[in-house]
């Protein structure tokens, strides 16, 4: 642990250590990001049950009242490929369930069911989606898409299938928390290891193009992207526990790329220091 803590610190402040990385074998600097990527993760997915699941289990709790409370209890409705079909008279429209519009300017329904209804139901009935015998609309700020019905497979909704939905929530309201920490768990496990990982093989590229004198070979180009890595991916794990949001979404690659040409640069000046 001593050992990569101390690579950590110098991989972030002393620009003469990336001359050490370059001579190191390319297992260590591999080593070294897998290391760094555990740590954060699991830091992520501590701040992330932290933050999030008691909301999680607020809002499951819920929707399931909902859907059971908001749903005609003799109400029976078939959706199939050949259109739309209900015990009752259209059009049937579904409330818009209340988290959604908690933190999000959302219409006053969610769905309006009508065999014959056009687009302009969408704003009749201030809902999001209007399904008819054709196709399923969508109201997606502002612009309309349109999906054909026949590719959707059949879907048959009454009573009893909403009370199953409503104990899949609860059930995963009970377990928010694993169900967060598992969220987190693999989230980071494709940003560090496959998303990441990618964007670092990438960006050695540049670093083998734009210091090919420094780096000799790829392999050592990869290693101090590896390296050089550090401070923006910190950062990244740092908004994220803060639930901070930067508004430019290109900021890590800057910042990559503008501390790894700062390390290279002064180590090519001062290979020393």
């Amino acid at each position: 642990m001593k050992t990569f803590s101390r690579v950590l610190i110098l991989s972030l402040t002393r620009p003469a250590y990336y001359k050490d990385v370059l001579q190191a074998h390319l297992k260590f600097s591999v080593k070294y990001y897998f290391g760094l990527s555990a740590l954060l993760i699991v830091i992520s997915i501590v701040a992330g049950v932290v933050n999030y699941s008691s909301s999680l289990k607020n809002d499951l709790t819920s929707s399931a009242k909902e859907a059971v409370q908001n749903f005609p209890s003799d109400l029976a409705l078939t959706i199939s490929p050949n259109g739309v079909t209900a015990n009752k008279d259209f059009p049937l429209i579904a409330q818009m369930p209340s988290v959604l519009t908690r933190h999000n300017e959302q219409p006053q329904n969610l769905m309006v069911l009508d065999p014959k209804g056009e687009i302009s139901a969408l704003e009749k009935y201030n809902a999001l989606i209007l399904i008819n015998n054709s196709y399923v609309v969508v109201d997606n700020g502002g612009s309309i898409q349109t999906s054909p019905l026949k590719d959707f497979p059949e879907i048959r909704i009454d009573y009893t299938a909403m009370q199953h939905f409503s104990r899949t929530l609860l059930f995963i309201a009970r377990y928010a928390p694993i169900f967060t920490a598992a969220f987190f768990l693999l989230t980071g496990l494709f940003t560090f290891f496959v998303w990441r990982l990618i964007y670092l093989i990438i960006f050695a590229l540049g670093i083998r193009l734009v210091y090919k004198g420094l780096t000799g070979s790829y392999s050592k180009a990869f290693q101090l992207s590896l390296h050089s890595a550090t401070l923006p991916i910190l950062l990244g794990t740092l908004l994220e526990v803060t639930t901070l949001v930067v508004p430019f979404s290109a900021w890590f690659i800057l910042v990559h790329a503008f501390f790894t040409y700062y390390m290279l640069s002064r180590l090519e000046k001062n290979p020393q220091n």
